[in-house]
């Protein structure tokens, strides 16, 4: 598994990040998953969910056991199609999500 190093805007520290550390429910049944700076506690949001996006990361997670099983190279590349078609709803889903709880673009 790889892991990223990243440093602090605010105090500086520099933290590998292995997982997203914490969950936070913020209402209507949105939680928001982030990260906390080990050393001044900034928090750095990670991304957002709803039932609906945990249930795609639930399907995603699914089709990726499914693939693990297989020997079949057909099925395979069907389990495959179906997890990048996911991928990019999630992707547009996790963003728009983003801007209805903060209210701006990630970028």
């Amino acid at each position: 598994m790889d892991y990223k190093e990243c440093t602090c805007d605010h105090c500086g520290t520099i933290f590998i990040v292995k997982y997203c550390s914490r969950i936070m429910k913020v209402g209507r049944g949105i939680k928001r998953h982030f990260l906390v700076c080990p050393g001044c506690k900034a928090e750095y949001t990670s991304y957002y969910t709803n039932a609906e996006i945990r249930k795609q990361q639930s399907r995603i997670s699914k089709l990726y056991n499914a693939i693990r099983m297989t020997r079949n190279k057909s099925l395979f590349d069907q389990h495959q199609k179906k997890i990048d078609s996911i991928r990019a709803d999630l992707e547009r889903d996790m963003n728009q999500l983003r801007i209805e709880v903060e209210g701006t673009p990630q970028g």
